[in-house]
């Protein structure tokens, strides 16, 4: 054998496992696009209480955010763990209420922050 073959075949499983890797990590990124389209579609009309920690659904749904990310894997069939995450990005990043003061979205924003950390620990 070729002293040049062992390293050809090293070099070729590296390179199929590396594709592998990248053909996972391109279905995962699919995955939670399509989970992130999933739950900005559903909250389209959604509005927060932060008070309450409950997100209000047009359909005059009152739920957390562990049920909202169950109603949305229920109607969609994605992952549930990708759908709370998404839902909380969406809290902290999406969602803007309207008709806030500066010191009022300063509170609203003090709110959703209190509401979402537990969920930036677990990730």
């Amino acid at each position: 054998m070729p002293k040049g073959k062992p390293t050809t075949l090293r070099n070729t499983q590296r390179t199929a496992t590396g594709e592998a890797i990248d053909d996972d990590l391109q279905d995962f990124v699919q995955r939670s696009e399509e989970a992130l389209f999933e739950v900005l579609d559903a909250l389209e009309t959604a509005s927060v209480d932060p008070l309450e920690r409950k997100i209000l659904w047009a359909d005059g749904a009152r739920l957390s955010i562990e049920e909202s990310a169950r109603r949305i894997h229920a109607q969609s069939g994605m992952p549930l763990d990708s759908i709370q995450s998404h839902v909380v990005g969406w809290l902290q990043m999406t969602y803007e209420p309207q008709a806030l003061d500066e010191h009022q979205m300063e509170e609203f924003e003090s709110l959703i922050e209190q509401w979402t950390a537990p969920y930036e620990e677990g990730l």
